[in-house]
């Protein structure tokens, strides 16, 4: 059975992985697009038309947006007791809660999951 450290590990750089660095990459692989589709025609216009150094002020506004947005998901698991998050192993099931002081923060604190595991983030800044 893995350790609480170990399922929360796990499960922070999944939320990454498949959620933070997605949408970071998004936003770059747009920027470089030179036949968007329609429905990213103004996106890409806008990325491509500012400079680097608004853009970078862009993505950081981005960068923040969704931390906030993994925290406040999380603070939903925190504050109603009736919603969980459930790492199962056979028979045994885990709430992530109880796998942290204060799950809300993980994605955020100063060596939390952002840090340690987004490849956006520490290959652009």
């Amino acid at each position: 059975m893995k350790s609480n450290t170990e399922i929360l590990n796990e499960f922070g750089r999944l939320a990454i992985q498949d959620c933070f660095d997605p949408c970071m990459g998004n936003m770059d692989s747009l920027r470089k697009r030179s036949d968007p589709p329609e429905i990213f025609k103004d996106y890409v216009r806008l990325f491509q038309s500012i400079s680097d150094e608004d853009y970078q002020i862009l993505r950081r506004y981005l960068k923040e947006n969704l931390r906030s947005l993994m925290f406040n998901f999380l603070r939903i698991f925190e504050e109603h007791q009736e919603f969980k998050i459930v790492y199962t192993h056979g028979e045994k099931e885990i709430n992530l809660l109880d796998t942290s002081e204060m799950l809300k923060a993980e994605p955020i604190i100063e060596n939390g999951w952002i840090n340690k595991f987004s490849k956006q983030i520490n290959n652009k800044e």
